[in-house]
């Protein structure tokens, strides 16, 4: 069953291809993020865990070591990441991770199933987060233990505002984007309303600033931008000229951030933990 219906065409079309194709760069992007929530939500050996939006299943591998003889579900609303997950636990012979094809929001978990929930950068997409969240709170058992990590603002993560669809709004040839759903928990004080509601107390927001490698120099990057869903949309409807100028500003904003270890962006997201009550 599944309700979020843009966002499971979207995962299942053209952004989770490239996330499958991207996954080593979104890796080395979001590694030391992924650190800090592993040792936040501080995984005991036999205990239960949850990994929420798992994408191409990184952290429910990482989670499922941590569990020793517990183990680690990943559950995602994208089909074809979730068979990348399979595949690469298969591959690292982790027998105690498994993965799932579900809606967080709506999926019947089954009550107190688990101690921990976690989530590198999947809890910001649901239709109903309210909902999402009071099923989340449901799969836990009391004093089950939450934690995840989502993005602060927009303004305050370059590698959202350095494409090119920021690119293009600037020079007139699209509007601004807006927030956008992977902004949606960046408000501490909705996102703590939200957790409050759903039956979850003692919530801590530690701000997580990390650099952020996105590639080994700017035409590295340049082409990982150009490839985007986005970045295509765009580029199919431009003249060559203004394709050209467009790919030109691109370029000048990623010097910004050039260095001899590579393209290095920060990082800024929240850090986010909370308990069953």
């Amino acid at each position: 069953m599944a309700v979020n219906a843009e966002q499971a065409e979207d995962w299942n079309g053209a952004s989770g291809r490239e996330f499958i194709e991207q996954r080593e760069r979104h890796e080395q992007m979001l590694g030391r993020l992924r650190a800090r929530l592993l040792a936040a939500a501080a995984i005991q050996d036999g205990e239960y865990v949850l990994d929420v939006g798992c994408g191409c299943g990184e952290t429910t591998i990482l989670a499922a070591r941590a569990a020793g003889s517990g183990h680690a579900l990943g559950a995602d609303f994208s089909r074809i990441q979730v068979a990348e997950a399979r595949r690469l636990a298969a591959a690292a012979g982790v027998a105690n991770a498994r993965f799932e094809v579900a809606d967080v929001q709506v999926h019947p978990f089954g009550a107190g199933v688990f101690d921990v929930a976690l989530s590198s950068f999947g809890v910001m997409f649901f239709d109903d987060p309210a909902v999402a969240l009071g099923n989340l709170r449901k799969a836990l058992r009391r004093g089950g233990r939450l934690a995840f990590v989502c993005w602060r603002t927009r303004a305050e993560n370059p590698v959202f505002t350095t494409g090119f669809d920021a690119a293009a709004a600037i020079l007139g040839l699209r509007e601004m984007p807006g927030p956008g759903a992977a902004f949606s928990l960046a408000d501490t004080a909705r996102a703590g309303a939200l957790l409050s509601g759903a039956g979850f107390g003692g919530m801590e927001f530690v701000k997580a600033d990390e650099p952020m490698l996105i590639g080994r120099d700017v035409d590295d990057v340049l082409a990982y931008e150009r490839t985007s869903p986005t970045a295509t949309e765009i580029l199919t409807g431009l003249s060559p000229a203004q394709g050209d100028e467009l790919t030109r500003q691109v370029r000048d904003r990623l010097m910004t951030y050039a260095s001899p270890g590579g393209v290095v962006m920060p990082g800024a997201a929240w850090l986010v933990t909370a308990q069953a009550v």
